[in-house]
């Protein structure tokens, strides 16, 4: 259930190992919420070790088998602090993933605009990228039979696994896999997860050519990369919102401008915004695999803003679990 990036990716893993899925998506078409509207970013070192084993396990197989969905570019992870730099670093060097110290002279002489930017230090990420998020999200589809304009309205448990109650009808599955993003668990009763809207914005700005992104994990944490001729930021605002079509609003517009007084980018035209959700269980760790009490649920959820880059990763750790599940 649900044709974002967890539920097609696990359409794809299964395919790879010989199961045929279908993908129901509620909307008439995949990744309308989260995953279409990801920036791509394809960012290895995350919050945490649990998180960053996905993301780099995934962008191998982005920059592998599916390289025509990947730009290699690089990026750079900016701090206003130079613990978490040091945090960051050993966690690349745990995880195996080579990074090349900057300071901030090194960060501004590839990002001139952010020369005002509080920059304690710097980690530059050599084997990060940009994702084409349409494009990838097309590949998986392909490995599946998608079903648009499927909403589930209830699941009832039968004796070889469960029936999904659609307003066509009622599909028996052996296994279903709730990847519905921001609304998981919301037909099994489960605890919900907690769900922050952040804004996306294209600058009439020149792009710096070959430039690795910009992410700036400091108190006024913002990214930057180009996007054809034109720059797309984020002022990485998270406010909490119920699961919902989000639309761009005059808060995210007031935060843009705070996080961007200080950089050459200030005043640029805004050409395009809009809005997306991240959706994040209680302790931030993704919700993938088994259910510990329904044999025939598994879950793939709670991708916190790394749907994009993890995708292919959390498709084979969800695959799995539904060969076990189908094993049972």
């Amino acid at each position: 259930m649900g044709g974002g990036f967890a539920g097609a990716a696990t359409a794809w893993a299964l395919a790879r190992r010989g199961v045929a899925a279908v993908v129901l998506e509620r909307e008439p078409a995949l990744g309308r919420y989260a995953s279409g509207r990801s920036a791509g970013l394809g960012r290895q070192l995350a919050e945490d070790d649990a998180t960053s084993r996905l993301t780099i396990r995934g962008a191998a197989i982005l920059r592998g088998e599916l390289a025509a969905s990947w730009q290699p570019c690089g990026g750079i992870l900016s701090f206003d602090v130079e613990a978490a730099a040091e945090a960051y670093a050993a966690r690349a060097a745990r995880l195996g993933v080579p990074v090349t110290r900057l300071d901030r002279d090194g960060v501004v002489a590839r990002w001139p605009g952010a020369d005002e930017l509080p920059i304690a230090a710097a980690l530059l990420v050599p084997s990060d990228g940009v994702i084409d998020v349409a494009q990838l999200l097309a590949t998986y589809a392909r490995a599946a039979t998608v079903v648009c304009d499927a909403r589930v309205d209830h699941i009832e448990p039968t004796a070889g696994g469960a029936r999904l109650g659609l307003a066509r009808g009622a599909i028996e599955a052996r296994v279903v896999v709730d990847a519905t993003g921001a609304w998981a668990g919301g037909l099994t009763g489960d605890a919900p997860l907690e769900a922050f809207k952040r804004h996306v914005y294209l600058l009439e700005a020149e792009p710096i050519a070959g430039a690795p992104f910009l992410w700036h994990l400091g108190a006024d944490e913002l990214y930057v990369r180009g996007a054809g001729d034109e720059l797309l930021v984020s002022p990485c605002d998270a406010r909490a919102t119920p699961p919902a079509d989000q639309q761009p609003d005059s808060i995210g517009d007031a935060m843009l401008h705070v996080r961007l007084a200080s950089c050459a980018w200030s005043t640029a035209r805004v050409t395009r915004r809009w809005a997306c959700q991240r959706a994040f269980t209680a302790d931030r760790a993704m919700r993938l695999g088994r259910d510990p009490v329904r044999p025939w649920l598994v879950w793939a959820a709670g991708l916190g803003g790394h749907g994009a880059t993890a995708s292919a990763a959390v498709g084979e750790v969800v695959a799995d679990a539904c060969l076990a599940a189908l094993a049972r």
